[in-house]
């Protein structure tokens, strides 16, 4: 049958830079496609699926994210939240980790 047509990357990601804050999990939002049509897309899970990019851990993100685009994402603020938020918690664990080793 007919596969459903997708919304880029790109334009997640562009759709990302629009929100003012954090998108929900599980929650469908109608996201641009290139043929003029609009894609119902889960930005949230998008989100979490690039969000180890912002923190100490690219390693982890299951997307590819260019450099440009995550420049651009961390002019917004809720993204300099979660960035500020994932150097917090690697903090918090490094230091857990250091204190189990002073003992």
């Amino acid at each position: 049958g007919m596969t459903e047509a997708r919304a880029s990357k790109e334009a997640k990601l562009a759709e990302l830079a629009q929100l003012k804050a954090k998108p929900t999990v599980g929650k469908k939002v109608p996201v641009p496609m290139a043929d003029g049509g609009t894609s119902q897309e889960d930005l949230g899970k998008f989100w979490s699926c690039i969000r180890p990019h912002f923190g100490p851990e690219p390693s982890r993100a299951t997307r590819k994210l260019s450099d440009g685009a995550k420049k651009a994402l961390l002019q917004i603020a809720w993204v300099q939240e979660e960035a500020a938020e994932l150097a917090a918690k690697a903090a918090a664990m490094t230091e857990v980790r250091a204190s189990k080793e002073a003992k």
